[in-house]
């Protein structure tokens, strides 16, 4: 009877031992995919080469991610040049060249711009060090389970064989 329990004890253990491979297998690659989408929007904007080496778990977010940067950039961009315009202006009187005037405020728009969409990066960076700090917490909570497991697989393997000793017929000449 107990040599049954050992077996199936063993074999519940290699079940589960299983599904803690492929879960951490899972997150894995769910961690290199954050990886990967982090260095792509690194610098606040998202090129086509990044588009081209986005992984396909995270190309629905990174096409979130540019519309959202560049909306939140926009709008903070014109708050902020609403803002300065008195100074702006001011600065402008001293410039005669209406080209040069344009250039000026497009020069402002553009670094306003920018601006905002390096805090946006900065936001998507935190939550996604969040992420990546649940990911690794998880791994190595599994990886702890996998080595109990391993441990009590060893332990059934041990009293199997002592079962197996136990009713063993010996055989006297």
């Amino acid at each position: 009877m107990s040599l049954l329990i050992f077996g199936y004890r063993k074999l519940d253990i290699i079940h589960r031992r299983n599904d803690i491979n492929y879960r951490l297998m899972e997150l894995t690659r769910k961690l290199s995919d954050l990886q990967q989408y982090s260095a792509n929007i690194a610098d606040g904007s998202v090129s086509m080469n990044d588009m081209m080496n986005t992984p396909g778990s995270m190309f629905g977010r990174q096409m979130m991610f540019m519309n959202y940067a560049h909306n939140t950039a926009l709008f903070g961009a014109q708050q902020n040049m609403a803002m300065m315009q008195p100074q702006i202006a001011m600065q402008m009187q001293q410039m005669p060249d209406p080209n040069m005037q344009m250039m000026y405020r497009n020069w402002i728009f553009q670094n306003l711009y920018k601006q905002q969409r390096e805090q946006v990066a900065k936001q998507e960076a935190k939550l996604l060090n969040a992420q990546e700090k649940e990911i690794e917490k998880e791994k190595a909570k599994l990886e702890t389970q996998l080595k109990l497991l391993e441990q009590e697989y060893q332990a059934c393997a041990e009293g199997e064989k002592r079962s197996i000793e136990m009713f063993k017929p010996e055989y006297t000449a």
